[in-house]
């Protein structure tokens, strides 16, 4: 890892004593912990802690990667059932508010006026600011579009209703209406980009992410401009299109060598996320419907070589995909995906599904925030599906996870027409591994629409249904959901606020649930949700 100082620290509070006899102040000054904490080690403890949470075997491996059928789970499948846990909302929210109070503190320590000079020992003064209110912006919109209206902090706008962490103001701020936060959250993103001096890094030291490349910060931030603009197409056409445009023009990722990614460690203990959750078990599988979708068996795109990337073969062991040391296979025969909601998955035999590929199962695995493929595929369909940009989009897509060229030639060449559908849905074979962006662009579009859906019957293959224990035995099941109240014909809509909030921020959370169409409840809508 580039900067292997982790900080063990929440947030940095200073307090004093004062008294009237000289001298007395030092007693609580120790002049071998400084009270100020540079600012790279603080930007390199958050980024690394949100994407640690963000990207966990529950925050991700238990709630949006098998919504998104993606992953499934090998023994329980409630979850991936609609039964999220509690706690899973609860860690989004809170650990969203804890790292932006970190990232809060570089904007301070680079805007006061008494630690400006100091801070700038570690990188251009606005250039921390940037950076910083590029991350706040990511972390927020993925906030919001868990939940709905929510406390939120605005770097740049004095808008009386953004009153997230002013803790020295108000313990119970209101939530700001999601609207208001989207509008916010495109300005910060575009006075981010303008105000990045390129000529200049980031972080002299701390930022793994692009190292302290400004240039690559400020691509970011106008490539995360389009995503969120992106995500208003339904509502708000004419401003989605401005704001793509604008940030085209402002200058975005150009090829994966621009892509956005958290760098891990090789160690156990600042390993990724999924490395560290499969250190003593073995929770997840490929998803069949994933599966099937890249074998060709479902959509209209034949074979894709990238399931020989994303998955292993089904006789490979987790302890061979963890130590690299399985036969990759190029048949696709050999490749199954785990029944998604199958309530007799712990009774499967093993060797009749698979994990993920050692190219994920692995302590370095750089954990994507977003990609040069996904900008394509916005363009693409900003322009009314252009096909020009639908092929860009699959090309970056196969040549980051390391398909051989000839192989990506032959699949772009065969690619159908674009169009809505067959753009959405390679799309979202590019956003594996990213799903809280996928499970966004699923409630906005309705794709892919190769997912299974409540009240569906899945067929197993015949390998699955010879493995299973003759009490256990089933050719095919339905899948239902939950049960969860209310019941559910969709893949949920939203996450319920915390419950924590009631005791904690109660009515402001009143508040917010009632402008919900059906309150604090999976089945309500967010407003740019309009399919």
């Amino acid at each position: 890892m580039k900067n292997k100082l982790i900080i063990v620290f929440m947030s940095l509070l200073v307090s004093g004593f004062y008294s009237c006899d000289d001298g007395l102040e030092d007693i609580n000054n120790n002049p071998n912990e400084p009270e100020v904490v540079p600012t790279n080690n603080i930007f390199a403890y958050s980024t690394k802690r949100f994407t640690d949470f963000s990207r966990d075997d529950f925050n991700s491996g238990r709630l949006t990667l098998p919504w998104m059928q993606y992953w499934g789970q090998t023994a329980y499948a409630d979850e991936d059932r609609y039964l999220y846990r509690e706690t899973s909302a609860q860690s989004i929210y809170q650990n969203t508010y804890l790292v932006a109070t970190d990232l809060k503190a570089i904007l301070d320590q680079n805007t006061d006026e008494e630690t400006r000079e100091s801070a700038a020992a570690y990188g251009n003064n606005n250039n921390q600011i940037a950076a910083s209110r590029i991350m706040l912006s990511y972390m927020f919109f993925e906030l919001t579009n868990f939940f709905g209206d929510v406390p939120y902090y605005s770097y740049g706008s004095d808008n009386e209703s953004f009153q997230a962490l002013s803790v020295n103001n108000t313990s119970s701020p209101v939530f700001a209406a999601q609207e208001d936060i989207y509008t916010d959250i495109l300005k910060e993103l575009t006075e981010s980009s303008d105000m990045i001096n390129t000529s200049e890094p980031v972080f002299i030291s701390g930022d793994n992410i692009f190292n302290g490349d400004a240039g690559k910060w400020k691509k970011f931030a106008n490539s995360l401009r389009m995503r969120v603009a992106n995500n208003l197409r339904a509502v708000d056409p004419s401003l989605a299109n401005a704001e793509i445009d604008a940030a085209i023009a402002a200058g975005v990722m150009l090829s994966n060598e621009d892509n956005a990614v958290q760098a891990y460690d090789t160690a156990d203990d600042n390993a990724s996320p999924f490395w560290r959750a499969h250190i003593t078990r073995t929770d997840f599988a490929v998803a069949a419907p994933f599966v099937q979708l890249l074998k060709g068996e479902t959509g209209s795109f034949g074979p894709d070589p990238r399931l020989f990337e994303m998955a292993a073969p089904i006789s490979a062991t987790i302890e061979q995909v963890k130590n690299n040391t399985y036969t990759r296979s190029e048949d696709y025969d050999d490749y199954l995906g785990i029944p998604y909601a199958f309530r007799n998955t712990n009774f499967l035999d093993r060797t009749t599904y698979s994990f993920m590929s050692s190219n994920i199962l692995k302590p370095d695995y750089e954990e994507v925030l977003m990609e040069y493929a996904e900008v394509q595929f916005i363009i693409s369909e900003r322009n009314g599906f252009s096909q020009e940009n639908y092929a860009a989009g699959v090309r970056a897509s196969m040549e980051r996870w390391g398909v051989a060229q000839a192989d990506i030639d032959s699949f772009v060449s065969g690619l159908p027409a674009a169009s809505q559908e067959t753009v959405l849905n390679q799309k979202y074979v590019a956003l594996y591994m990213q799903p809280h962006q996928a499970y966004a662009d699923y409630r906005r579009t309705g794709f892919p629409n190769t997912i299974v859906l409540p009240g569906e019957t899945i067929t197993l293959p015949a390998e699955q249904v010879a493995g299973l224990a003759p009490d256990n035995r089933v050719n095919s099941y339905v899948f239902e959901p939950g049960p969860v109240d209310p019941s559910v014909s969709e893949i949920p809509f939203r996450l319920r606020y915390p419950q924590i909030l009631q005791t904690l921020n109660g009515s402001n959370r009143t508040s917010a649930a009632a402008k919900l169409p059906n309150g604090d409840l999976i089945t309500s809508k967010l407003f740019w949700d309009v399919n």
